[in-house]
């Protein structure tokens, strides 16, 4: 009785085939022919399934592809039924074992490009086997990303302004004694601001690119950044008289630092430079009369400029003669 009910099963899946295929044509020139087949095999393994009261497992994505730091990629799909994994189109899986219910797997040992045509198919252990999962396309980067400046570091104050070139978009990592303002970093040319946490000669800080595969660039040394935003103080040693009768009264002054010279009000100096210490120097008073709003600054060779130093007022005389 089983022998002739296979037979008659066996029998009838033939006539099925035999007439889908008297009513179809495969071209002439045998293209498409092996999709033609897959379709009649599609078929004629659901028309046994249905007269052998059994289903294949039914499959469905519950994670998109997501290519992990170490290359690898994950992927998550459920099935109906358990069973064994079987993988196609250039992708291999972390697992062959397939349960009732969600899978979390890995595609390993692949090589770098465009995966379009990965699949997944779980047969279970009737023989069933489930319609292919078609796996989104993904890509797989090998390749360490490159990171270089272009043009000079301009300083300014306790930041330096620097233009990257970045051979693909990622995340910047500073490492030493700096940081960044800038964490994502296009493709192309961008202006990054590294900053340092105080004045001095800085020599180990690098940048460093990471690609969204997990590819680290080679370091990028910034080399030796000396950083000064300190400004100048003034201080008043040796005020001039608050009467005097001469058109060039001698001054005395101290700076931290050496700089330029600036005045403002009535007052005019001999000089327009300054070194660290104490400094003589003359006023040049133009005309008799009161010089009340006197005031100079100095500005170091980094740009700093001081808080006015307020010159103590004093009174040029006329002609007592």
């Amino acid at each position: 009785m089983k022998i002739l009910r296979l037979f008659g099963l066996t029998g009838l899946v033939i006539y099925a085939i035999s007439l889908m295929v008297s009513c179809g044509r495969v071209p002439e020139d045998g293209s498409g022919g092996s999709e033609y087949l897959d379709a009649i095999g599609s078929i004629s393994n659901s028309i046994i399934n249905k007269l052998k009261g059994t289903s294949p497992p039914i499959l469905y994505q519950t994670k998109p592809p997501s290519v992990q730091e170490d290359n690898l990629v994950s992927y998550g799909f459920s099935s109906s039924k358990a069973g064994t994994i079987s993988y196609s189109g250039g992708c291999f899986g972390s697992t062959r074992n397939a349960i009732k219910g969600d899978h979390h797997i890995l595609f390993i040992t692949m090589v770098e490009g465009n995966y379009e045509n990965c699949s997944i198919k779980v047969t279970d252990s009737e023989g069933n086997t489930s319609e292919p999962l078609h796996v989104p396309p993904f890509k797989l980067d090998f390749s360490a990303p490159e990171l270089s400046k272009v043009g000079d570091l301009r300083v300014q104050g306790r930041n330096v302004k620097i233009e990257l070139q970045a051979s693909e978009s990622g995340k910047l990592s500073y490492n030493g004694n700096c940081s960044g303002d800038l964490q994502q970093i296009k493709k192309g040319i961008s202006e990054v601001s590294v900053s340092f946490p105080g004045d001095g000669q800085f020599t180990d800080c690098e940048l460093r690119l990471l690609d969204p595969s997990g590819n680290k660039s080679v370091p990028l040394p910034l080399g030796t950044v000396r950083i000064d935003a300190t400004p100048p103080v003034l201080t008043e040693i040796k005020p001039v008289p608050e009467k005097i009768s001469t058109d060039r009264p001698s001054y005395s002054f101290k700076t931290s630092k050496s700089g330029t010279l600036s005045f403002s009000g009535k007052c005019r100096g001999n000089v327009d430079r300054a070194v660290a210490g104490i400094n003589h120097i003359s006023l040049l008073a133009a005309e008799p009369g009161d010089y009340n709003d006197c005031e100079m600054t100095i500005t170091d060779s980094s740009n700093n400029k001081s808080q006015p130093l307020k010159i103590s007022p004093f009174v040029v005389l006329g002609d007592q003669s």
